[in-house]
């Protein structure tokens, strides 16, 4: 569990804004955490987007995350947005985080569950959450759905995930993501890398990344849930509560920390 997101602070926000999954769930944990009774703790908070939008409907945030990058940038959004005292963060491995009392709602939006590739790595996660959470308390994630005929489809073909203009230096820039699964441990090597290009369209400089995710199956996310502590309270299809069906390209999960 690396701070590899190091690695694309430049591309990362460029990919948020285009990005269909980010619309629908920004609304979802938006609103579940201004509900939330206390603090929200959300792990993965990257540059703020979600956090800093709680935090401006009056709730304490605490924004864990492994990448100082994004820390920064997170800092930068709060402090705009005038809610900078009500946004702590963390530096911290999410397998190692300690807070100072339990809450009543940890959130880790966006998939990034699934950034935790080893089944050994997310049960540590799953029960430091469990030990951060108030007695009846709820852990509130999502993760995309294994489509094994897109995995066939998109299996080593490029692909162009963002287009935009670098705010520095005014040139096109092209961001694409090749990925390569390995069907058999359920993982994803995804090489990604940058096109920046001048006027003419000609290539001034290109940049590589890596990182490595993974796909849950429904079942397996559920034991891993229940050997944690959690019992999961619903899952469903989507961000409006759609129910879950075969058809779904997303599980979004309420675990609750028994009472």
């Amino acid at each position: 569990m690396s701070a590899e997101y190091d690695d694309f602070g430049d591309v990362y926000e460029q990919c948020i804004e285009q990005s269909e999954i980010a619309r629908r769930n920004l609304p979802f944990y938006v609103r579940l955490g201004a509900k939330s009774p206390g603090t929200v703790v959300e792990l993965g908070v990257g540059t703020g987007r979600i956090a800093v939008e709680v935090a401006r409907r009056g709730k304490h945030v605490i924004g864990v995350d492994n990448s100082l990058r994004m820390l920064d940038a997170c800092r930068r959004r709060a402090a705009e947005a005038g809610v900078a005292d009500s946004v702590h963060l963390i530096h911290s491995d999410f397998r190692a985080v300690t807070l100072a009392e339990p809450v009543p709602l940890v959130t880790m939006p966006f998939h990034t569950i699934c950034d935790i590739a080893e089944p050994s790595d997310r049960a540590q996660v799953l029960r430091r959450v469990a030990d951060s959470l108030l007695p009846g308390g709820r852990f509130v994630f999502d993760h995309f759905v294994f489509d094994a005929e897109l995995a066939q489809r998109y299996d080593n073909v490029p692909h162009i995930e963002a287009e935009y203009t670098d705010p520095e230096t005014g040139r096109e820039v092209i961001f694409w993501t090749c990925g390569i699964y390995d069907l058999e441990d359920q993982r994803i090597r995804v090489v990604a890398w940058s096109d920046e290009l001048d006027r003419d369209g000609v290539l001034v400089r290109r940049r590589y990344r890596r990182y490595t995710s993974c796909w849950i199956e429904t079942e397996q996310m559920l034991a891993e849930l229940e050997a944690a502590g959690l019992e999961v309270e619903a899952v469903y299809g989507d961000f409006d509560g759609t129910p879950l069906t075969e058809d779904a390209a997303v599980n979004v999960w309420i675990a609750r920390k028994p009472s």
